[in-house]
């Protein structure tokens, strides 16, 4: 990313606050991940409020000083990632202990779970490259250097980003909160020994569950969906946004493809829940690929077809990710014992030989740079001690 804004035409202080933003995102994804998987959802909505509250104050005072309103709104945004990021970092810190193992053994994980890398991967790909494939297309624009857009594409595609954050917020609060107790229960009675009877009961009390909460998140994402492509025209022509006609059928057709993403995005993440790592990746590979193919192919077609591609993509997104989690969940038993390696494996393979090397590399480093420290020390003994037997020496004389 560095050599990218080395080139992108941006100036100076526009790229070192790109670069910082940069940074900061880094940081703060992990500690989200983090923090949501020890259910802290409370510190992570305190962390997101005090992040948007600075942000909006630090933009509204830079704007009414008559500063630039880029770097303005660049400086902005990464102060208020900034707080994210403290605050993120200091509950890290409260609930995992200081570790002591090199930092470079994290790409061991990488060979050890790699087809949870490549979703993870294949996911965002076919999340944005709709976006950056139509900024290649007859609607992109330049921006500056190697900065592209697509306005009338990429605004509607925003807003209809934003519809589906009822999924999200239902996913947690309704579906992981209330299915995770049943899941766990399960698999406590598998792990523990429990009766052949009440692993059973626990299955199909956690199935019931699944099916019920995945039943309402789909159906408050269909309602939801269906009230804004109704309304949105009303509300968007009061908006000071540009919106013509073009864009407004931009919207409601990404509209559909996001509730449908999000859809499709949920059920995959109860196929990891299941440890159903490839069909995940199978899910995910299927999503990019054919959203990619799709989008490009209408870039050759009328203008007014465009978002199309990435409707077509999430489609068959959803619809295999909920065929194969329910091709996997009917025979449940074996999926998770006969499955699964009767003896623990260990990978090794590239990423956990580069963590090696940069490991020994990183000792190397820190051994040199120890031994130099010790004759700088040691020389400054040494020209302590003659300055102080010049010193005696003159005295004496």
């Amino acid at each position: 990313y560095t050599v990218f804004l080395l080139f992108s035409g941006a100036t100076l202080m526009q790229g070192a606050l790109c670069l910082w933003l940069f940074l900061e995102m880094v940081v703060n994804w992990n500690a989200m991940s983090y923090l949501t998987a020890i259910k802290d959802y409370k510190s992570i909505l305190y962390s997101f409020a005090a992040a948007v509250l600075v942000a909006f104050i630090t933009s509204c005072v830079l704007l009414a000083l008559a500063l630039p309103p880029v770097e303005s709104l660049l400086f902005a945004v990464v102060l208020g990632y900034g707080v994210m990021l403290v605050w993120d970092v200091l509950l890290l810190h409260r609930y995992f202990p200081q570790s002591r193992e090199n930092p470079w053994l994290f790409l061991q994980w990488v060979d050890q779970f790699l087809p949870l890398a490549l979703t993870g991967l294949f996911t965002t790909i076919g999340l944005f490259a709709h976006l950056v494939i139509t900024w290649c297309g007859p609607l992109g624009i330049k921006v500056k250097g190697l900065f592209y857009g697509a306005p009338y594409y990429d605004v509607p595609a925003m807003l209809a980003f934003l519809t589906i954050l009822i999924t999200t917020v239902n996913f947690v609060v309704s579906v992981e909160v209330n299915f995770y107790p049943t899941y766990r229960s399960y698999y406590s009675l598998l792990n523990d020994g429990g009766t052949v009877k009440d692993i059973t009961v626990a299955e199909n009390e956690m199935l019931a569950v699944l099916n019920r909460e995945l039943h309402y998140t789909a159906l408050k994402q269909l309602l939801v969906t269906a009230a804004v492509i109704s309304l949105e025209k009303t509300v968007l022509n009061a908006l000071p946004l540009g919106f013509n006609d073009a864009m407004h059928g931009y919207f409601r057709v990404l509209c559909i493809g996001y509730a449908l993403y999000a859809v499709g995005n949920i059920v995959m993440l109860i196929l990891l829940y299941f440890t159903d790592y490839y069909g995940a990746l199978t899910a995910s590979a299927l999503f990019a690929g054919s959203t990619v193919i799709f989008t490009v192919i209408g870039q050759f077609f009328t203008t007014t077809l465009f978002g199309f591609g990435f409707l077509m993509g999430a489609s068959l997104f959803a619809i295999y990710a909920m065929f194969r989690l329910a091709s996997y969940t009917d025979n449940l038993p074996y999926r998770v014992l006969g499955q699964q390696p009767i003896v623990a494996q260990t990978k090794r393979g590239r990423f956990t030989e580069l963590g090696i090397l940069l490991e020994y590399g990183e000792q190397r480093i820190d051994q040199s740079l120890h031994h130099t420290e010790h004759k700088r020390h040691a020389r400054r003994e040494c020209g302590t001690n003659i300055t102080e037997a010049n010193n005696a020496i003159g005295e004496e004389s």
